[in-house]
């Protein structure tokens, strides 16, 4: 009888589950059916929807965890006038002037032959004469952050042009950064005219000279103080800087768009360089980060660039949750994090990427400095460890040195950089048309281009803001774990009728009251105790259950 006594509370505590819980569902198990496989159908059915069901809230929960935010667009519009014009860079692909390369040097030539003279154990031989000496000088484009360079010269020749460079400069250091930026095209010969909302404007005066980590280049409506390492060259680009008007969007103006004219340098001018440039992307850094991205404008072509600002803000309660969860940084976060005076995640990216060049090689490329932190600029005898970082950043792994995995996750050390949580950034398109030659020897007669002609390749860019009105969105906390809980009670019960009641219900009967059946099922299995007496039989396994009576020795 104790053998059957146990699966019998089971079965019966089971019924008494399915015949009180609150799940919907559970009362077709009671009852026959006289259909075969009826109840196993009907326990597929179920277990489906109970697995279906908890995989939706697993997965709700993750992204909860995950992404505790939820953007909601605003419903009205702000006007673009609101929003600030983005800089502009334009990057010639003739990175390194000929007529200034030769220029410069004819001096380091001259002087390698008076230092010769006045000490010749000191300073060797560098090139054999001012062409050799110009060729050799090429080596600095290789500051550039192109990962495909290879070796021109050999360490003995870096140091050697690395002391005639020390010594032109009277021994007390060189700027990499500056001598590029002085071998570079003006900005005057490669953007000649300009019309800002209608009016004419002088572009050597919009314009300045700025050194990225893949070109030189003149750059507008960009104000950022200057790194240079020698102070008067500081000094000049500041105030350069200051001088340049702001530009503030016209909403009455005759033309709502700023407009340029590049033109291309002359062949003699050009010098065999790589040419690639992602800098404007990497390296411009903004007081607020952007998507713009790098736009090719070929000869003879009017290249429409409509800009679209998006504006977008974050309410108080998201400062509640961490920056990795709603993946962005409040102003004075981003500042304490990059320890500058604003944040942008360019800035960001570029001090993360110096840091890396730090690391490895001690020090970082001059033409990449874009930040007030004290750092080392690399001089050429740093040259051939500045050549491995780029292909270890940009994912080479053919050196022997590097450990298993650090090339794929050396871009990776950067993850900590986010955008900004209030803000603006734009989206830009390319419309490209064909530019009308002119045959005429005076030049075009009318326009932008009156009194040009197409000795040279010509260019025109147009900037203008695509719509009149930006959408805005703001970021709110609204998925709180209320939020959360509401959405779980509204999948439960809409599939089965299931609530926080039937957790409990499933809990009581797999804990107190199946505890409860056990220990009334343990206590039954106990043998009766004998009655001590004379006689060993039991009388009252003898008399009749109904009378109840006990018969005395």
């Amino acid at each position: 009888m104790t053998q059957v006594e146990a699966p019998s509370n089971y079965l019966r505590l089971f019924k008494e589950f399915l015949r009180q819980s609150s799940i919907n569902g559970l009362h077709p198990f009671l009852y026959p059916t006289p259909i075969r496989y009826a109840k196993a159908l009907w326990l597929t059915l179920m277990a489906a929807i109970v697995v279906w069901t908890h995989v939706v809230i697993v997965n709700l929960t993750l992204e909860y965890l995950d992404q505790p935010t939820e953007i909601h667009m605003a419903p009205d519009l702000v006007h673009v006038a609101n929003s600030p014009f983005p800089a502009v860079g334009v990057c010639t692909a003739n990175k390194i002037s000929q007529r200034l390369l030769r220029s410069y040097a004819v001096k380091l030539y001259h002087h390698q032959e008076k230092s010769k003279s006045n000490d010749e154990s000191t300073l060797q031989r560098v090139a054999l004469d001012v062409d050799d000496m110009a060729e050799r000088l090429l080596v600095l484009a290789q500051f550039y952050l192109n990962p495909l360079d290879t070796p021109q010269l050999d360490e003995a020749q870096l140091q050697r042009l690395h002391w005639l460079l020390s010594s032109y400069h009277n021994d007390t250091g060189y700027s990499v950064r500056d001598i590029l930026r002085q071998l570079s095209p003006d900005c005057g010969e490669l953007i000649i005219r300009g019309i800002v909302y209608g009016s004419p404007v002088n572009t050597s005066q919009m314009f300045v000279k700025r050194p990225t980590s893949s070109n030189v280049c003149c750059i507008f409506n960009y104000r950022r103080p200057s790194y240079s390492q020698i102070a008067h060259i500081r000094a000049e680009d500041n105030a350069e800087m200051g001088a340049q008007p702001k530009v503030v969007f016209e909403s009455n103006s005759i033309l709502n768009s700023v407009q340029f004219v590049l033109q291309d340098t002359p062949e003699d001018d050009q010098t065999n360089t790589f040419m690639t440039n992602n800098a404007f992307q990497e390296d411009y850094a903004t007081v607020q980060s952007t998507t713009l991205g790098e736009i090719l404008v070929d000869h003879n072509t009017i290249v429409e660039i409509p800009i679209q600002p998006t504006f977008f803000s974050s309410s108080e309660g998201v400062r509640t949750v961490s920056p990795e969860a709603r993946r962005c940084y409040f102003p004075e976060e981003g500042r304490k994090l990059i320890n500058q005076s604003y944040y942008s995640i360019d800035e960001c990216l570029l001090l993360c990427r110096s840091k890396s060049m730090m690391d490895h090689c001690g020090c970082v490329s001059p033409p990449m400095i874009g930040s007030s932190t004290d750092l080392k600029y690399c001089s050429l005898p740093d040259l051939p460890c500045l050549t491995k970082w780029k292909s270890i950043w940009y994912g080479y792994d053919e050196f022997a040195y590097l450990q298993e995995g650090e090339s794929q996750a050396a871009q990776g050390q950067c993850t900590h950089c986010l955008p900004t949580c209030n803000g603006v950034s734009f989206r830009i398109t390319s419309n490209v048309a064909p530019m009308r030659l002119n045959y005429n020897g005076t030049g075009y007669r009318t326009g932008l281009l009156k009194g040009l002609t197409n000795e040279r390749p010509l260019a025109v860019i147009k900037f203008f803001f695509k719509l009149r009105f930006a959408q805005a969105t703001k970021s709110e906390l609204v998925s709180t774990w209320v939020v959360l809980l509401n959405r779980f009670g509204g999948i439960l019960s809409l599939m089965y009728g299931f609530s926080i009641v039937s957790y409990i219900e499933i809990f009581y009967y797999l804990t107190g009251k199946w505890f409860v059946y056990i220990c009334r099922a343990f206590t039954k299995r106990q043998p009766p105790r004998p009655v001590r007496g004379n006689n060993s039989l039991y009388w009252d396994e003898l008399m009749p259950k109904g009378l109840g009576l006990r018969v005395p020795n």
